[in-house]
């Protein structure tokens, strides 16, 4: 089983159940719930900081999320030397959300 930083703020416990049952990482929640809280968008440093994991952790995740479509950047292609700001699309989230209870349920 892989091993996964945690945040550091326990996860209530609907949360952390519902972790449990889809073997979801709760470092990847906690990225998505802290870009869900900023709208504006943050840079991969300052939710490194605020979740006090790894950058390499972090951003890792936005990677792979912004590959998905629910993360958004306004990096372009050329990222070496730039700030990045990324941000949560909540309409792409809603509709992964919605897929996999789709499928899940077996609509």
């Amino acid at each position: 089983m892989p091993r996964y930083a945690s945040p550091e703020e326990p996860l209530p416990p609907s949360a952390e159940r519902a972790t449990v049952v889809f073997g979801a990482n709760p470092l990847r929640g906690a990225i998505i719930r802290l870009l869900a809280l900023n709208p504006e968008g943050m840079t991969s440093g300052a939710i490194q900081r605020e979740l006090n994991t790894t950058y390499q952790t972090v951003f890792r995740h936005l990677q792979e999320m912004e590959s998905t479509g629910i993360v958004t950047s306004d990096a372009g292609e050329k990222r070496q030397g730039q700030r990045v700001i990324y941000a949560l699309d909540s309409s792409a989230l809603r509709t992964a959300l919605q897929g996999y209870e789709a499928y899940l349920l077996g609509s």
